[in-house]
């Protein structure tokens, strides 16, 4: 039998030879003589979890989930692999995976925080978030400090809006772990969420000062600034930012809201526009470009964008349009500018399903409607509208001059007459009511002068038809 005792001991010495290369750097070499290594003995699950840990390192995650995955097979034990297994599904959009794994580590040992950080983390994007709260109290039954815990915590806390919680955890965390990455400017981002922008803006320049070139936390900084009125302050932060990343779609957004609002039109457009060439397909930004093309008088190019964004495709339920009252109000309104009416009635009728008693939204799609010529859906939406609300002007208004113009002068009268009871001094009310007054009135003359006519050729033609001649009476 063939003595292969120098091909284990070959293998051998490439893991340790691995390790080094590994410490130096140099990762596609240490992968290599892992790889010659395993192809000797394909059952060492530490190598494996040695190998997945170096394909991390590369940045090659999909083949490091592979390789902790066989980790585990033969090491079922092995916390550190069902970690990095666990990082691997969060990374290829696998939560519930995540959430398996993790439960797997605290099993084996309760003490790493790890195993119970990462289960809330994958929670919180499962928005299972009463079920990271019990994960989070389990951990506090095994461990005296918890700093990722508290950090992955006052994450939750502050998605669903309760940030006086969320900075308590961000602050215990941090004064747990100071070295904890990126919790500064999340605490910061969250006194700003939270409306607190002097304690924001301290919190965020403290972040700064220890990492100067951090993008996320500038941005956070020109958010703050803008908030506080600093706004050429944040225009300074955006830019450095895209000295630094040219590409970072974020702060091209953010410089071009303030143009857009400065009334710099052509640079909002030129803004937003290099956003979408970057290959950002949001919704918000697209109708922002919309919104500088509509105030610049391009409203054929801002009709062409909105039929792309809105022509066939059906409006996601979950679509910041649908969910946003103020971002599908603005939309439609531009699209009625631009001579675009079906698109407002498609955009306001997705968001009135999801806010159906949002009397802005109702009213606003049934002008849409009126105007794209849809009368039946038009006072459909009116009386839904009236539904909500029995003394709206507006929808009296339009009902009143629908009807109006459709020769329905009874229902008109009728509409105009309760509206001026509620407003006696609505201008376009009593417009109306003087417009169908004057409309009366040269039916009436038309029909009066018709019968005049009538009467003339009739006396005409009985003179006619007469036979007497009609001779001079003698004196």
């Amino acid at each position: 039998m063939a003595d292969n005792s120098g091909d284990w001991t070959s293998a051998e010495d490439r893991v340790e030879r691995a390790r080094g290369l590994f410490q130096s750097g140099k990762h596609e070499e240490a992968a290599t003589q892992l790889r010659r290594a395993l192809a000797t003995d394909p059952d060492r699950g530490e190598w494996h979890h040695n190998l997945a840990v170096t394909l991390d390192a590369m940045g090659r995650h999909p083949e490091a989930l592979a390789s902790y995955q066989r980790a585990i097979e033969l090491l079922p034990n092995h916390a550190h692999a069902l970690l990095g297994a666990a990082q691997g599904s969060l990374r290829a959009g696998n939560p519930d995976e995540c959430v398996q794994y993790c439960e797997r580590v605290s099993k084996i040992d309760p003490k790493l925080e790890p195993g119970y950080s990462m289960r809330i983390l994958a929670l919180g994007m499962l928005r299972r978030f009463e079920d990271a709260e019990s994960v989070y109290f389990l951990a506090q039954q095994y461990l005296k400090e918890m700093p990722l815990c508290l950090a992955e915590m006052a994450n939750i806390l502050a998605q669903q809006g309760k940030f006086e919680r969320a900075i308590w955890c961000y602050r215990e965390a941090m004064s747990q772990n100071p070295k904890l990455p990126a919790v500064k400017t999340r605490l910061g981002i969250v006194f700003l969420r939270a409306g607190q922008l002097e304690s924001a803006l301290q919190v965020l320049m403290q972040a700064l000062r220890e990492q100067p070139g951090d993008s996320g936390t500038l941005l956070a900084l020109g958010r703050t600034l803008e908030g506080l009125g600093r706004t050429v302050e944040a225009e300074e932060k955006y830019r450095r930012i895209i000295e630094m990343e040219p590409a970072n779609h974020a702060a091209h957004i953010r410089l071009g809201d303030i143009a857009l609002r400065s009334g710099r039109l052509d640079e909002a457009r030129a803004a937003y526009s290099l956003v979408i060439t970057l290959g950002v397909t949001d919704t918000a930004v697209r109708l922002r470009l919309v919104e500088a093309l509509s105030r610049l008088n391009l409203r054929n190019e801002a009709g062409r964008h909105l039929e792309e964004i809105f022509g066939r495709a059906t409006i996601p339920a979950n679509s910041p349009i649908v969910e946003d009252a103020s971002i599908a109000l603005g939309a439609a309104g531009t699209a009625i500018e631009c001579g675009r009416p079906l698109i407002a009635v498609r955009i306001l009728a997705a968001s009135v399903n999801r806010h159906p008693k949002d009397e802005r939204l109702v009213r606003k799609l049934a002008r849409a409607q009126f105007e794209s010529g849809d009368r039946l859906g038009g006072l459909r939406t009116a009386r839904r509208l009236l539904a909500l609300n029995r003394n709206c002007i507006e929808t009296l208004h339009n009902i009143a001059l629908d009807a109006m113009n459709h020769g329905e002068f009874r229902r008109a009268s009728a509409a105009i007459a309760r509206g001026l009871k509620l407003q006696p001094a609505d201008s376009g009310l009593r417009r109306i009511r003087l417009r169908l007054v004057g409309i009366r009135v040269k039916e009436y003359l038309q029909s009066t002068s018709r019968r005049m006519v009538n009467a003339v050729k009739w006396i005409v033609d009985r003179i006619k038809s007469t036979k007497r001649p009609i001779n001079l009476r003698r004196s």
